[in-house]
């Protein structure tokens, strides 16, 4: 990795994985056309004088000394894994905190309790928000059906997201979970997080700021009726474009009773303080045919490209380029609270 050079004063360091892009003629690091990291970086080119790519090298002591030498003022963090592997995405912060530096979205703790879909959930209900009954089946454990009943999703206990989550993650009877069930523990090795199936429509909410600020929900739309057609929102869904325009799934912005809206608010807040997020994250929820509202998990540092969710739905009701520098800020805060 080569060095960061750098004559002013940097304002903004982006830390990106070092597979978005490659070392340009220049001897600058260049991220992928057309990436979310390309339009970050034109988005805090357009609000900070001094903005500078920085790749994070597994080595590390490449990575220390191109921000020790540019200083930046703060780091914005758009890293997902350490060498393709996202549990370690924890230790990235951690090496910033090492360095104390300031940077953007939330810390190493709180990235870790998010990535555990069990504990966080057990956080948030216990602060008053309700999620769904779950069992969880370790490596070795009988595979029984749970006292609550069928049907179930059956998920990695760790995760990012939707990863591994497919049509099926939803098991309908004692012989579903079993395959289900063991699969997680062969390939994923790790416990399977067996919760009740909440029927309705999923409900995504965006936080931005320290307090946080709540932004307008997304539900997701399957517009295409059919038997086969997904039940609920898996990683296909959120991220195979083919598969969506196959199902006809869109994202709208829905109308809510006034006291979907406020428990809306009320939970969203109580899970981001709960789970120690800071600067921006999302909440998933589902909504039943008799509008309660049942967290399924929160998303610490979530995709910041503004399409995620239809056009400019990143952060519903606010600019891309406004969210932007409110995370920037709000990381900002944090350092100098920190001194």
């Amino acid at each position: 990795m080569r060095k960061a050079k750098s004559a002013a004063p940097c304002d903004v360091a982006l830390l990106v994985d070092i597979e978005t892009g490659a070392w340009g003629a220049s001897g600058k690091f260049v991220v992928d056309r057309g990436s979310v990291e390309a339009l970050l970086y034109r988005c805090l080119r357009t609000l900070y004088e001094h903005v500078a790519i920085v790749p994070f090298d597994p080595g590390i002591t490449a990575t220390i000394e191109a921000l020790r030498e540019l200083k930046p003022r703060v780091v914005f963090n758009i890293t997902e894994w350490v060498d393709g592997d996202r549990r370690l995405d924890a230790a990235i912060t951690g090496l910033l905190d090492l360095l104390h530096l300031p940077y953007t979205g939330s810390s190493a703790e709180a990235l870790q309790i998010c990535r555990d879909k069990s504990l966080s959930k057990q956080l948030v209900m216990r602060r008053g928000v309700q999620v769904a009954q779950e069992m969880l089946v370790r490596p070795g454990d009988d595979v029984r059906a749970p006292a609550f009943g069928f049907p179930l999703l059956v998920k990695p206990q760790y995760g990012d997201g939707s990863d591994n989550i497919g049509k099926g993650a939803l098991v309908r009877n004692l012989a579903q979970l079993r395959v289900r069930v063991r699969a997680i523990h062969r390939k994923q090795k790790q416990p399977a997080l067996c919760e009740a199936f909440i029927p309705g429509e999923d409900i995504y909410v965006a936080l931005l700021g320290k307090e946080p600020r709540v932004m307008r929900p997304i539900q997701v739309v399957i517009g295409r009726k059919h038997a086969n057609a997904p039940l609920f929102a898996t990683y296909s869904v959120k991220n195979n474009g083919a598969y969506r325009k196959r199902w006809r799934v869109h994202w709208i912005e829905p109308k809510l009773p006034a006291a979907v809206m406020r428990e809306i608010q009320r939970a969203s807040r109580v899970a981001f303080h709960a789970l120690k997020l800071n600067g921006y994250a999302r909440m998933d929820y589902r909504l039943t045919p008799d509008n309660r509202l049942v967290f399924l998990e929160a998303n610490a540092n979530p995709d910041l490209d503004p399409d995620s969710f239809g056009r400019n739905r990143c952060f519903a009701g606010v600019r891309y380029r406004d969210a932007i520098k409110t995370i920037v800020e709000t990381a900002q805060r944090r350092g100098r609270a920190r001194r």
